[in-house]
């Protein structure tokens, strides 16, 4: 009689543990679901988190890239006017293709069209930029501008001249050397230029109503 009560008794203690364990997953589904987190079942849709992206800071000039279609600048009327540098010499720096690079900017700031014009073959290309940036020194000076010596240790200064976009106002005065290449990209209206600030140099496509410096290259 005795073993059969403790058996018994073994049997409560089993089925009160089993009670316990079922209410336990019992209330672990019922908080998955109502939580959200319970898996879908096949079939329904299920948003993916969205992660949060700190967007990249690039190394650009401080200026606009976008390709801007706007009316004819106007040139302010505190701007240089458009003449040829005089006393300027041409200098060899010592360049595989020997091409000399004059030593001072033109007067003043040119659209595109304008600095094609007036200068012709005399205009640096983009092959030509290419050449000067990849053979030469280029150090930044602290009163802006930069310095390009070059391989037989001859120098030139490209100041930080600043440009005038196609709405007419003048911007980077100290903050950006702005200059046009000879070279356009055919089937459309933008052409090369060469940026130069605190953040480096590049060679960057851009519209060509923009005024921007010139610096003229002698065969």
């Amino acid at each position: 009689m005795e073993e059969k009560v403790k058996s018994a008794k073994r049997i409560s203690v089993i089925a009160l543990i089993i009670s316990i364990i079922a209410l336990l997953i019992n209330l672990y589904v019922f908080y998955m679901f109502w939580s959200g987190q319970w898996p879908l079942q096949k079939g329904e849709d299920q948003q993916p988190a969205i992660e949060q992206v700190q967007p990249v800071q690039q190394a650009e000039p401080q200026q606009e890239e976008e390709i801007i279609q706007e009316e004819a600048p106007q040139v302010p009327a505190d701007q240089p006017v458009k003449k040829k540098t005089a006393g300027a010499a041409f200098i060899d720096l010592g360049l595989p293709s020997g091409i000399l690079w004059r030593s001072a900017n033109e007067e003043g700031l040119y659209t595109y069209a304008d600095a094609v014009e007036t200068f012709g073959k005399q205009l640096p290309t983009y092959k030509q930029y290419t050449e000067l940036y990849e053979n030469c020194k280029w150090q930044e000076l602290k009163n802006g501008g930069y310095k390009v010596t070059g391989p037989n240790g001859n120098s030139i200064i490209f100041p930080l001249t600043g440009y005038i976009n196609c709405t007419g106002e003048f911007r980077g005065e100290k903050d950006l050397g702005d200059y046009w290449t000879a070279t356009a990209k055919k089937g459309t209206e933008d052409a090369y230029r060469v940026a130069m600030n605190a953040n480096g140099v590049k060679i960057l496509l851009h519209t060509q109503c923009y005024q921007r410096a010139i610096r003229l290259v002698q065969k």
